[in-house]
């Protein structure tokens, strides 16, 4: 069964962010924060700090992971990917959010400090940042 119809479409149908793995038709799979949006133009996922990761063997034949960022030449954190494109998406357990965690921080030079999460929910950091904006534009 296709997990947009698994039980986790609950939190889809709200528009509630989840961590996710998601494996898109062209086979890349991905970590992503994730929340499901349908209006005039579709369905489609937002997806937040996505990574893709790979499986990979280690020496002694031990399987690992090797992590980048899915878009390798972008500063953007977010990016929409229509419904179309996703073959499955997957809520994750308590493990992978800690791999997830510890992913991104590595990725990002280790800009979170230990200890500290989200300080907010992506639209409160939204608003924050675009009173900023709009207070940087009247004050040049």
């Amino acid at each position: 069964m296709n997990s947009l119809m698994s039980p986790s479409r609950s939190k889809m149908d709200k528009h509630e962010e989840f961590l996710a793995a998601i494996k898109l038709v062209s086979g890349e799979e991905l970590l992503s924060i994730v929340t499901s949006v349908r209006d005039d133009n579709g369905d489609y996922l937002i997806v937040d700090n996505p990574i893709e990761v790979e499986e990979i063997v280690l020496a002694g034949n031990k399987a690992g992971a090797k992590v980048q960022p899915w878009m390798k030449f972008s500063k953007e954190e977010q990016f929409i990917i229509p419904k179309e494109h996703i073959i499955t998406i997957v809520e994750v357990d308590a493990e992978v959010q800690v791999f997830y965690a510890m992913s991104l921080r590595k990725l990002n030079g280790d800009l979170i400090p230990e200890g500290k999460g989200r300080i907010s929910t992506v639209d409160e950091a939204r608003i924050i940042l675009e009173n900023s904006y709009k207070k940087d534009q009247t004050n040049p």
